[in-house]
Parts: structure tokens; C-alpha cells; sequence
């Protein structure tokens, strides 16, 4: 059963491409290539490869086991640059496990490993921005939000014909705006303080990738020692998913996939139900 749960599962949810693999204790990575980047590394598949940027939630290996090899492997497809954005406690001794791989290796890397502060932005494409946040879990670990940017037309000028806009941008008076529109975010590994401390785009984005390690009422101790979600807490909050699809991740292999849905359907509201989906093989999207 281990190894069905940790094939790839790609889906596209709300219009977005997501692919990757999210299982408690074993890995965890989801790759985004309409928009450039990944969350975690996992192993480091060979598709992880070829993308520049990186966002790492923390330094649990089912989650970074592959920082080196991803390094390792762009210098090997000579792939210049590439940038891994994590949390500013952990950076400086990822650096120095990266420099022993070099050392090992007899080679220099070309990647870098920077530090992203919650409350911090990056920009990785004109119209993209990714955010970090801080989430609840054993150790700091970071989650993370991607924006796009759309140019509107200001309210005060909106019902105004094509020809007094025209011109009044040619005048030089500022007739549109930039909206930012949070795509998808990513909650890392947390506990039930991610309610508190995600931002309210976190609720807002198009799709929540969010980590609900635990289903069963058995398993409800278990995630508070542990550091992860439970999926009663995700219905005793269902009212913050103002999501259009929530995807419920890293799940135990503890409990079976046929299992996981049926809970979920009875967890959860119906109106935030209709709208969830658990990361697992066989998902076709939402």
C-alpha cells in the first residue's frame, strides 16, 4: 500500500497545474510549472530540477532531503543560478551541508540558499510574487503564498467611456491600478495555530494546499504531539475557506485512501466538503 500512496499524483485545481507527492514521514513536494516554482523538494525528482525557485517550509527531511542533489543536479544539466528561500534559522547550516556535498564532490555549486523572513516577498516573474508566513509546527517552518498581479481600471474611473480614459492617461493622470490576486498558498507542516498566524490571503487564494496529516478520531492526540492538522480542526474552522478548492495534504498512510474521502464527506460542512480534496494518487483535480 506504501508504495501506491507515494506515486505522483498531477491534477490541475482551479485552472492551476499542481504535481508532486505529499505523504506524512515520507515526502512531501508539489511542483507548479505555470508558474515557475515548487514548494519543498522532497527526494528531488528530476522535474524539480530545471526550476529556479525553490520555497522550502522546513528542514524536516521529508521535506529537504533532496536540497543537495538539487544543487548537485542543475551544475550536472549546467543550469545556472537557481535559488532556495527558506527560513532565516535554518539557512546558514544548509549552506554549510550544501559546501560539505561540494567538498565531496570536488565541485562548486551555482545555486543559493537565502533566507525569507514571514512577512517577506519575493518577486520570480513580472506579474508574480511569492510571500512567506509563519505556521505552527515543532520547529520553524514557514509557509508560503503565490500572488499575481492584474492592472485594473481605478473605481473612480470605471463606467467612464474608452476615449476620456485614453486621454487621461495620456495627460498623465493615473487612471488604473494594480490588484494583487493570491493564486495558491502552501501551509507547510502545521498545527492548529496556523489559523491564527496565516494572513487572511492565505483563506483567500484560489487553491489552499494545507496540511491535514490526520483523519481519524483515534489519530487526535496524535497530531497535537506531532505538530500537524487534524481534520476536525479544519471543520471546527470551516468557516475562514474562502478558498475555490481546498486540497488537504501529507495525509498518514495509517489511514486507507477509501477511508480518508468518506471523513472527509463527513467532517467537513457540505459547502466546504464539495470544495475539499485529499493529495492522493488517483486525483484528477476540482
Amino acid at each position: 500500500m506504501s508504495g501506491s500512496r507515494e506515486e505522483r499524483v498531477v491534477a490541475t485545481f482551479a485552472g492551476i497545474p499542481v504535481s508532486g507527492v505529499s505523504v506524512a514521514g515520507r515526502e512531501t513536494f508539489f511542483s507548479l510549472p505555470s508558474l515557475g516554482c515548487a514548494f519543498d523538494l522532497g527526494r528531488t525528482p528530476s522535474d524539480l530540477v530545471p526550476i529556479s525557485n525553490i520555497f522550502l517550509s522546513h528542514a524536516h527531511l521529508d521535506h529537504a532531503a533532496g536540497l543537495a542533489y538539487w544543487f548537485s543536479q542543475r551544475r550536472l544539466s549546467r543550469l545556472g543560478g537557481g535559488v532556495v528561500r527558506t527560513d532565516p534559522s535554518a539557512v546558514e547550516r544548509w549552506r554549510r551541508i550544501v559546501a560539505l556535498h561540494e567538498e565531496l564532490e570536488g565541485v562548486r555549486y551555482d545555486g543559493r540558499i537565502e533566507a525569507i523572513a514571514p512577512g517577506e516577498s519575493v518577486s520570480i516573474r513580472r506579474d508574480l510574487s511569492v510571500s512567506a508566513f509563519r505556521v505552527d509546527h515543532r520547529i520553524p517552518t514557514l509557509g508560503f503564498c503565490v500572488s499575481q498581479s492584474r492592472s485594473h481600471v481605478r473605481a473612480d474611473w470605471r463606467g467612464k467611456s474608452e476615449t476620456e480614459i485614453r486621454a487621461a492617461a495620456l495627460a498623465g493622470e493615473r487612471v488604473k491600478e494594480t490588484v494583487w490576486r493570491p493564486l495558491i498558498a502552501f501551509c507547510g507542516d502545521t498545527a492548529r495555530g496556523v489559523f491564527t498566524l496565516a494572513p487572511p490571503e492565505v483563506w483567500q487564494a484560489k487553491v489552499l494546499l494545507l496540511e491535514c496529516s490526520f483523519i481519524e478520531e483515534r489519530d487526535r492526540e496524535r497530531s497535537k504531539d506531532w505538530g500537524h492538522l487534524h481534520l476536525n480542526e479544519v471543520a471546527e474552522h470551516a468557516d475562514l475557506f474562502q478558498n475555490e478548492v481546498l486540497v488537504l495534504t501529507h495525509i498518514t498512510l495509517r489511514t486507507r485512501p477509501e477511508e480518508v474521502k468518506e471523513l472527509i464527506a463527513r467532517a467537513l460542512p457540505a459547502s466546504l466538503a464539495s470544495r475539499t480534496v485529499p493529495f492522493l494518487p488517483g486525483v484528477t483535480g476540482l
